[in-house]
């Protein structure tokens, strides 16, 4: 009856602090029957070895888990940028104008801008505006390119923004005009040229 007693007591515990209890409180007898279990616990057999009874502490995936219903979380943050990208894409794709946008032209190359002067984006006043290309600013619908230009001997530097639509076409008038093509461009910004003479950032004649 003792025996049956102390089974149901293994049962409901791990085989290895009821062994090292059953030593401790009682008498020989039942140390033999301690010894036994620890041997059994310490050499499971292949049967339990991957049970849920023999692993009871670990985290284990439940049964009914189903792969990809479990979501990432993502930050607010996260889904604000992700947000904020979609909506200046479609931003860029409805103020796309050929005319302006693909221009295939690069940093030292000199381009003429005919933009609206005065009156509004659906105004005929234009003007047209020289420069060499010093560098761009490509930030989404704030991409802009910098030009610098001699007007009446004083150099003049603006930045144009790219997806303004007052802004009708630009135009290349010299590709690789800072070196005259006797050598590449490598470098994306040419703000040394701001202490060059002004000879050699001039595109406008008079």
């Amino acid at each position: 009856m003792f025996q049956s007693f102390l089974q149901k007591t293994l049962t409901s515990i791990p085989k290895y602090a009821a062994a090292n209890a059953i030593k401790q409180n009682r008498g020989p007898q039942i140390h033999l029957l301690a010894q036994k279990l620890s041997t059994e616990a310490a050499s499971p057999s292949s049967n339990d070895v991957g049970s849920d009874q023999n692993m009871r502490f670990h985290h284990i995936r439940p049964k009914n888990h189903t792969e990809g219903t479990h979501k990432k979380f993502i930050s607010p943050r996260k889904r604000a940028n992700i947000m904020m990208n979609e909506i200046t894409q479609a931003a860029k794709e409805g103020a796309h104008n050929p005319k302006v946008h693909d221009v295939a032209f690069r940093v030292g190359d000199s381009i003429e801008l005919t933009m609206v002067s005065q009156g509004g984006v659906k105004s005929s006043q234009l003007e047209k505006i020289r420069g060499v290309v010093l560098g761009m600013d490509k930030k989404g619908l704030g991409t802009g390119v910098y030009l610098r230009d001699v007007v009446f001997g004083e150099p003049v530097d603006r930045k144009i923004p790219l997806y303004s639509p007052l802004i009708k076409n630009i135009k290349i008038l010299e590709k690789n005009f800072v070196f005259k093509g006797k050598r590449k461009i490598k470098r994306a910004k040419l703000y040394y040229l701001r202490d060059r003479l002004p000879q050699e950032t001039r595109v406008t004649k008079y």
